[in-house]
């Protein structure tokens, strides 16, 4: 494996970790501890769109490309209309009390999840290719 993926996986099972501690958490330790979630997931999905964007630039490989370029805008949709609408009604301790919570906190672990699998499974191998 390349240090870039190596990386990109090390973040991933700390922000599944994350999602463990939230489930046993309430109040401002639960706010606090999704906050972190939120700043470890936006930074991932900065730094993997600057990598997926150089590897591009480096492909000679359309298929990839426009594999690449698929897997950025998707992040980008994830972010906008998922990951920063749940950060932002979730930001305080009331919030993450609340009776809501516990089903959205369920549907962004489950699309979390699947993503990492999509990334992990069909995405980073590609990239280990070019030597990431």
């Amino acid at each position: 494996m390349g240090a870039t993926v190596d990386g990109f996986k090390a973040t991933h099972q700390a922000a599944a970790g994350l999602l463990g501690q939230i489930d046993s958490q309430s109040g401002q330790e639960r706010a606090n501890t999704l906050n972190s979630l939120k700043e470890a997931l936006l930074a991932h999905v900065g730094e993997e769109n600057k990598v997926i964007s150089e590897a591009i630039a480096k492909s000679d490989d359309e298929s990839f490309k426009s594999a690449g370029q698929s897997f950025i805008d998707e992040l980008g949709k994830i972010a906008e209309t998922a990951l920063l609408p749940f950060f932002g009604k979730y930001s305080s301790a009331d919030a993450v009390d609340s009776d809501d919570f516990a089903n959205d906190f369920g549907g962004i672990k489950g699309a979390l999840a699947d993503r990492i699998a999509f990334e992990e499974g069909k995405f980073y191998p590609e990239l280990e290719k070019l030597g990431y």
